[in-house]
């Protein structure tokens, strides 16, 4: 066999090997990056299960939809929501009690897993965490009063000092839309601290959601519904931590077998019932 045969039978041999170790990186890197893909997309439902329990931030001060009860416990419309995506993902409930302008934070910090706290998808607060489908809607911001306030429009809270929450849209919407027509205050909590506020003559309205001020104003008979500001909108849904595809499938899932059910209406039903009768 002349030498040239002997190279070139050579040279083939090479490049076969290095051909072979190409597809073989190949397909190990595509495997581990499959798999890195796969345990990044179940990432947080794997979380929570091996924790063994759903760790929910809410703003405790807003019933009927969170509050802590004469026996110290949380309760409210969405307490209720949170512990059915607990028992759908098999785990354990854990309420941690925050003020609802640092949900969104502890969120992203990734001290709690979901945000249950009557919170409307924005497209600012869109920009850092993701949400569920709505689990109810609204029909405009509430402007609460007392009994014997002459305030029936918008253009009749000009002048006047009007309370909001921080840090929800109510908010926005005042500082948006009265800002130097109207002195706007904002406080941590609504109840009781905002309506004792109104009460002693503070404030000259309140302006909430309007399944709060529906509940507010049948449990504190002083107070009443002016009017409404706004146009109907998306009420709560879940905040979910961005990327979060396979949590939010959980909780979109367990939010649409209440509703199709007829049990999350059963769920406002009973939780308005029972905050108006506690003390």
């Amino acid at each position: 066999m002349s030498q040239k045969i002997k190279n070139f039978k050579s040279q083939a041999k090479m490049l076969a090997i290095f051909i072979v170790g190409l597809l073989v990186g190949g397909l190990a890197t595509y495997g581990l990056l499959g798999y890195s893909s796969k345990q990044q997309a179940q990432s947080y439902v794997d979380k929570i299960k091996a924790r063994g329990k759903l760790i929910v931030g809410t703003s405790a001060d807003w019933p009927p939809f969170e509050y802590v009860d004469a026996n110290h416990n949380y309760a409210g419309i969405d307490i209720e929501i949170a512990k059915r995506i607990a028992q759908e993902l098999g785990v354990s409930l854990e309420i941690k009690d925050m003020k609802f302008a640092g949900l969104i934070e502890a969120l992203k910090n990734g001290d709690i897993d979901i945000v249950i706290a009557d919170m409307t998808p924005t497209a600012e607060r869109e920009k850092v965490v993701d949400f569920s489908i709505p689990y109810y809607t609204s029909k405009g911001y509430a402007v609460v009063t007392l009994q014997n306030a002459n305030i029936k429009s918008e253009q009749d809270l000009y002048g006047k000092k009007i309370g909001v929450q921080l840090g929800t849209i109510q908010e926005d919407w005042a500082n948006n839309n009265l800002k130097g027509k109207a002195e706007v205050k904002s406080y941590d909590r609504v109840y009781p601290e905002m309506v004792w506020a109104l009460q002693r003559g503070d404030i000259d309205a309140m302006i909430l959601g309007d399944k709060i001020a529906d509940a507010l104003i049948t449990k504190e008979p002083s107070l009443k519904i002016a009017t409404y500001v706004s146009i109907p909108t998306i009420g709560g849904a879940v905040a979910v931590p961005q990327g979060a595809e396979d949590l939010k499938y959980v909780v979109n899932s367990v939010i649409e077998k209440l509703i199709d059910s007829g049990e999350m209406q059963q769920i406002f039903n009973n939780e308005i019932a029972k905050w108006l009768g506690s003390s």
